[in-house]
């Protein structure tokens, strides 16, 4: 069952940077708007300090201990009725008060012994009044006398809600702004990942393309190395298949071929020999299916035994066009397994009936940790350009000759598994297949 799909990331992406855009809008709005009113405020104090300072400079004390003014204040703000500015000096009966109050009163509370005080009252016609009060001592005057001054907060509050609307508007655009830039840097930034399902999509449809030929961003470039690896590994695991079931068919051939030969061969043994060969190919798709070829140098094999057996083995396929000699000392041992060194062997011995005209020749000797091997005919040989491409793998020099240009490549890949190799060489006469492999001790000796 597949599993539901998660939100994709460009919404995710989108989202939340929409969330924040958002939110910071709203609260740079907020706070803007608390400091436009805190600054209007502050101008509405220190106006109401000047009122203050003004109806305190024309108190003056009386000779009986009271106090009066010595003239009205002469602000036109004071004299027009309900104009929002308002003053009150003292409590009671002795209290005055501007004219722009006319017959109401201004109600602040009682005013305490301490420095300035700031209150916000309801005054005349609903108005919200901003009060600062603070008793006032004179020398000659026995109380302390309270002085009242007030201003309508309303111009200060309708400006502080003009403004908040304004800004709120600015942060609006400036939002859509920055959700239309949002958008695009959502879509350019995902831009690598849509180039990466394009060529994941050419590699689906068999394209032969690797993410290491563009450029990426640093986020993305590990992610197409871990992808390139992987179609790589791949790669490498689709050509082991493939080379193994090549391999497979190439090692069921000479047992085949026996088999064929010993069938129109008349009388023979042909039982015994039914049974060697499909032993011999039960053992080789055994191998194959357990993982392929793998080196183990622990085991000792001597070579004049297996060199035998093939000679004995391709003299009945050849018949009397071609004749075999092994010419091995018994001693000559190959530190590896016995089905190895047939596989080798066979393909060299196979690849020089094909191409002899009368004779090949099996022969070996050591050479301190080594032993070599050679495999000689009266073939034609070939160009020395073309022995470099003989050891590559599906290459066939003469399609003219049954094959798969398989032998050699495998014989090759056998030996370097051990840490030898395959050297091919035209000498007087012919052509040498020469192995290079590591030494065991003589069987004798274990």
């Amino acid at each position: 069952m597949k599993a539901p799909r998660a939100l994709s990331l460009r919404w995710r992406l989108w989202l939340a940077g929409a969330l924040g855009v958002a939110v910071s809008a709203l609260i740079a709005g907020g706070l803007l708007g608390a400091l436009f009113e805190r600054s209007g405020q502050r101008a509405l104090d220190a106006r109401l300090d000047d009122d203050f300072a003004t109806l305190a400079g024309l108190l003056e004390a009386r000779g009986d201990g009271g106090w009066q003014l010595r003239r009205e204040p002469a602000d036109e703000r004071w004299a027009r009725v309900f104009s929002g500015w308002y003053w009150r000096i003292g409590d009671g009966a002795e209290a005055l008060r501007s004219r722009s109050l006319w017959d109401d009163e201004l109600d602040a509370g009682a005013t305490g012994s301490g420095p300035a005080a700031w209150v916000d009252v309801d005054g005349p016609r609903a108005q919200q009044l901003r009060v600062r009060m603070q008793q006032l001592r004179l020398p000659g005057v026995a109380q302390p006398i309270p002085v009242y001054v007030a201003a309508d907060r309303g111009d200060v509050i309708a400006e502080t809600r003009e403004f908040r609307q304004i800004a709120m508007l600015a942060f609006a655009a400036a939002a859509a702004a920055l959700l239309a830039l949002l958008a695009w840097q959502v879509e350019w930034g995902l831009r690598p990942l849509r180039r990466m399902r394009g060529i994941l999509q050419r590699v689906r449809n068999g394209d032969d393309v690797r993410f290491g030929a563009e450029r990426w961003p640093a986020e993305a470039a590990p992610l197409a190395e871990q992808i390139d690896d992987l179609l790589d590994e791949h790669a490498r695991r689709v050509a082991r298949a493939r080379h193994a079931a090549e391999d497979l068919a190439h090692a069921l051939k000479t047992p085949l071929a026996v088999l064929s030969a010993e069938a129109q061969r008349p009388g023979g043994d042909i039982a015994e020999v039914v049974s060697t060969q499909v032993q011999r190919m039960r053992g080789e798709i055994e191998r194959r299916l357990a993982g392929g070829f793998a080196a183990d140098t622990r085991q000792r094999t001597p070579v004049a035994p297996v060199a035998d057996a093939l000679c004995r083995l391709f003299t009945q396929t050849a018949g009397e066009r071609v004749t075999l000699a092994c010419d091995i000392a018994q001693d000559i041992t190959f530190a590896g397994a016995r089905e190895d060194m047939e596989e080798m062997l066979g393909n060299l011995v196979d690849n020089a009936v094909k191409w002899s005209r009368a004779q090949v020749r099996l022969h070996a000797w050591r050479d301190g940790a080594s032993i070599h091997i050679a495999v000689d005919d009266d073939g034609p040989g070939m160009q020395p350009d073309a022995i470099a491409q003989a050891l590559q793998r599906g290459v066939r020099l003469d399609t003219r000759m049954p094959g798969h240009g398989l032998g050699l490549s495998i014989v090759d890949g056998v030996a370097a598994g051990y840490g030898g190799r395959l050297v091919l060489d035209n000498r007087p006469g012919g052509f040498r297949a020469r192995l290079e492999l590591p030494a065991g001790a003589p069987i004798s000796d274990a």
